[in-house]
């Protein structure tokens, strides 16, 4: 009974540690098809980026967003939309792209004068992925 009892704790500690190591940079993701540009990845966080703009990604830790893509669909089929954003540092991990406490992103801003720009140490957090899952769960 103490051993049914004690591999019962242990498998709920390891349960609540996997849960809580899920975190992402992103409050939102989609992703679709647009005409010359082709695949897209769009993303938002409301403490780094300006909310009423649109931003797409163009690179994660210098991993370009066409890499992600194709990586990510090749291992993860049709469930990689899924993995990316609500599994962001298990799947970018994955695909040869270790994500620390903060990542580095380059952005396309697509409103007001089209411009790429760079985001430097933006946190990886909890939080993100509540909000991720609460404006968009792409999961289900």
């Amino acid at each position: 009974m103490l051993k049914r009892l004690a591999l019962f704790l242990t498998l709920t500690c390891l349960s609540f540690t996997v849960m809580g190591a899920e975190r992402t940079a992103f409050t939102n993701m989609s992703f679709g098809w647009m005409p010359v540009k082709g695949a897209f990845i769009k993303v938002e966080n409301y403490d780094y980026f300006d909310e009423d703009k649109t931003h797409f990604l163009i690179e994660v830790n210098g991993m370009d967003y066409q890499d992600i893509l194709k990586e990510s669909k090749a291992l993860y089929g049709d469930n990689y939309k899924c993995m990316l954003s609500q599994h962001f540092v298990q799947a970018m991990t994955e695909l040869g792209n270790p994500i620390g406490e903060t990542v580095d992103l380059k952005l396309y801003l697509f409103d007001w004068g089209h411009k790429v720009f760079d985001l430097k140490d933006v946190p990886v957090t909890e939080d993100n992925l509540e909000v991720l899952i609460f404006n968009n769960d792409l999961c289900q």
